[in-house]
Order: structure tokens, then sequence, then C-alpha cells
């Protein structure tokens, strides 16, 4: 069931926040109860159609909300038609076989569960190894390339968590408004004495805020609309009546959002070679001695996968590799090691000129610019490898200069340029 949202998890996150909605009957009507508990009744087999183990945790951690702020003492007549209700979708459940999907991961191996572990424990990684963040939807990119281990092969688009998707993809400062925000949403909608109602915006934010922990349910604009409509509700009343959390209280949100921001740093810190800044992408300790422009069509799109795999087989560590995307890279490459890869944008080549100048060597892979259009003849030491089936345009310019290594059963593409790159023989395994 996914209510023509394209997605089962974010249905049940949907579902689930109006299974807390509607006690909102209860607090108004004598007969709200029997109609919210109707209601409920009817979502909570809709939930179990989803088969989301997520939606079902936010919809418990919402209830919770309900049931704490609940006039007391519950009638005997209410207990028993709840009981019911619970009962109604437990057989549901057991009908439906949704019950052996909900106990997944509890008795044996569920793979939906370790791979978001495997992605969520390295997000504090990838937060301190990108200050300014990885960019808006680079987040399962960035985990692929960088972070995957090299015998998975899964392929993500986010990091199956919405809270940790947002929070790598931003930087810092919008990592810690990010935090500060929901905890401020939290405090707004705390209940205030006598004010029982207001658990029920509390809760649907809560079971908001919890379903988008198990996938990435809350990139829906259709998710914010009911936690959206309880917040207003919740601060025109405040409004109305002039009930502001005081300054000790506001003090909560702000101290609790700076201690996550600290712990997800020094969590970061703690491993993890690789590090982002701007275009740059650094793998590795120290400062780089390579600088490789990419053109994926010469690295293949892989090119960070490719470079791990390579130094996970070497005995010694390298030095460290900078991978950049265009001109702006650092200003000192004296000495350095630059490799150019396929095609230079053409805005780019006149910075090339300058920066290659300075370099202390320069390999080239597959070009499809020219020599005269780099200043070869000014080049200190180049090396320039050409696939034996390659279709760059320039290759007959670059071999005139009688320079070029022929990369034999390759075209284009190089799967092993981590090897030419570090100079390596792939054939007998000799530097």
């Amino acid at each position: 069931m996914d209510w023509g949202l394209g997605n089962p998890n974010k249905t049940a996150a949907l579902i689930a926040m109006l299974m807390v909605a509607v006690w909102g009957l209860a607090c108004f009507r004598k007969w709200g109860f029997w109609a919210a508990l109707t209601l409920f009744t009817g979502l909570g087999i809709c939930l179990i159609h989803t088969y989301s183990r997520g939606g079902l945790i936010g919809c418990f951690a919402g209830l919770i909300a309900v049931i704490s702020c609940a006039p007391r003492p519950w009638p005997w007549k209410k207990i028993v038609a709840v009981a019911v209700s619970v009962w109604i979708m437990v057989g549901c459940s057991i009908y439906l076989q949704a019950n052996a999907r909900f106990s997944q991961g509890i008795v044996k191996e569920d793979r939906s569960i370790t791979n978001r572990l495997e992605l969520w424990k390295v997000a504090p990684q990838m937060m301190a190894g990108a200050p300014e963040g990885w960019g808006l939807g680079k987040s399962g990119q960035a985990f692929m390339q960088w972070y995957q281990p090299l015998d998975r092969s899964e392929a993500y688009r986010t990091l199956v968590n919405s809270h940790l998707t947002w929070l790598v993809e931003f930087g810092w400062p919008l990592r810690f408004l990010y935090i500060l925000a929901w905890l401020s949403v939290f405090c707004i909608c705390r209940p205030l004495q006598n004010e029982r109602w207001q658990a029920i915006p509390l809760a649907i934010w809560i079971t908001f805020a919890v379903s988008a922990v198990f996938s990435s349910v809350a990139e829906s604009r259709w998710m914010w609309v009911l936690p959206a409509l309880s917040l207003l509700v919740v601060l025109g009343y405040r409004v109305r009546r002039k009930t502001w959390p005081g300054i000790k209280m506001w003090l909560i949100p702000l101290g609790t959002a700076v201690l996550i921001t600290a712990g997800l740093l020094i969590l970061g810190k703690q491993g993890g070679a690789i590090q982002k800044s701007g275009n740059i992408i650094v793998v590795g300790k120290g400062k780089p001695k390579l600088w490789l422009w990419v053109d994926t069509k010469t690295v293949g799109s892989e090119y960070g996968r490719s470079l791990r795999k390579f130094l996970s087989s070497e005995k010694n560590e390298r030095e460290a590799v900078a991978f950049v995307e265009s001109a702006e890279a650092p200003a000192d490459y004296s000495g350095k090691t630059v490799i150019l890869t396929g095609s230079v944008a053409d805005a780019d080549k006149s910075k090339l000129k300058s920066v290659i100048a300075l370099a202390g060597k320069v390999i080239i892979l597959n070009p499809t610019f020219f020599p005269q259009e780099i200043d070869y003849d000014k080049l200190k030491s180049v090396s320039v490898f050409f696939g034996e089936f390659s279709q760059s345009p320039a290759l007959g310019a670059w071999r005139d200069l009688g320079i070029v290594q022929t990369v034999e059963g390759n075209g284009d593409f190089l799967p092993n340029w981590p090897e030419l790159v570090f100079n390596l023989d792939s054939e007998n395994g000799q530097n």
C-alpha cells in the first residue's frame, strides 16, 4: 500500500501521523473517543498493509506522548475497547503475515537493517570529512564512492535516513540549525498545564521525526503538511494566549543542539581519511602530492572506489591523492604530480597552463586536447597514456611526439588508472 506516494515507507509515516492526530477528537467531544478509536483502528490496518517497520515504530513513539497526557483514571469500558482495537490489528498482521516482516532482524540477520547500520555508522565521518557538506542530493553517491565497503555494491540515493542525509549534505552551520529547529519545535509543542490537546501536535512531530530515522520519508512535501498544520495551530494558540516558553526553556534545545553537533564532530574525527573542501576531495593523510583532474569518461564514475580498491591491496601506505573537477585548486603545485584525464573544459585551459607549469611531473590519460593547448613544450616531465582502442581526436598529435604509452585492451575508459598513476607494472607487479 502506498496511497500514490510511490513508497510504502512514506505512506506508513503519513498513516502513523494520522493515527496519532485522530486522537485530537477525544480532546474536544465526548463522542470523540469512539470516533478516534474507530479511525485509529482503520488506519492501523492500513499501516500494517504497508509492511513498514519504521512507520510502526514512529506510531508507537507518537502514541507514548498521547498516552502520557491522556486524562486519568481510564474507564474500563475504554480500556477494553482499546484492547479490542489492538487485537484486531494484531490479527490483521498475522493474517497478512506482516508479523514475519516486522520480526525480521530479531531472530536472524536482515540485510535491510544491516545495510542501514552500515550507512549510518559512517555518517559522522562523512560530516567531519566535508565541513561544507557533500551537496544536496549527493549523500548516497558520496557514500558509495568513498565510504561503502569494497565488497558491497548496493546503490544508494540517500543514507536511508532523512536526518542523516541532510546533515551530511549540509555544512556545519546548517547542521546545527537543522538540529536546533527540530528541538525548538518539540519545545513549542510541549503541552502546557491543563492543555492536554497540545500533546497531539507534539505526538505528530515525534512520529514524523522517528519515521524519518528509518527511511528518507521527509523528502516528500506531503509528509510536511500535517506537521506544519499542527504547528500553526500551536503557534496561533500561543500567540493568542501569550504563552511562549521562557528563556530557561529555550536554553534546553539550544544546549542540546550544541552537544549533539559537537558529538557528531567528535565521532567523525575518530576515523576516516577522506577530506572534502569545495570541489576538492583528498584521500589519504597529509598534504597531497598527486592531483588528479577528473573526467569520468576516462577514470569511470567510480574512480574513488577504484582508488580505494587499489590502495587496499597495497602493503605500503601511499601518498595522499587529491581529486578536482575544475581549475579551482590550491595555488602551489610546485613539485607535485598532476594527472590530467580525458577532456578539460575550455574555461580551465588557460588556468591549466600555469598550473602544470609548476608541477614536478604531469601524467596524461587519454587526452582529448592537443599538446599545444597546454603548452606541452614547457612541461618539465610528462607521461602520456592512451588506451589501445581510444577514439580521442588528439591521439595522432600526441603520437607524433613519440611519447605515447599504449594501454592494451582498453579504450577511452582506463579501469586500471591507479596502477598507471602510481607507476606500477600491472603485469609483473613491480615498480
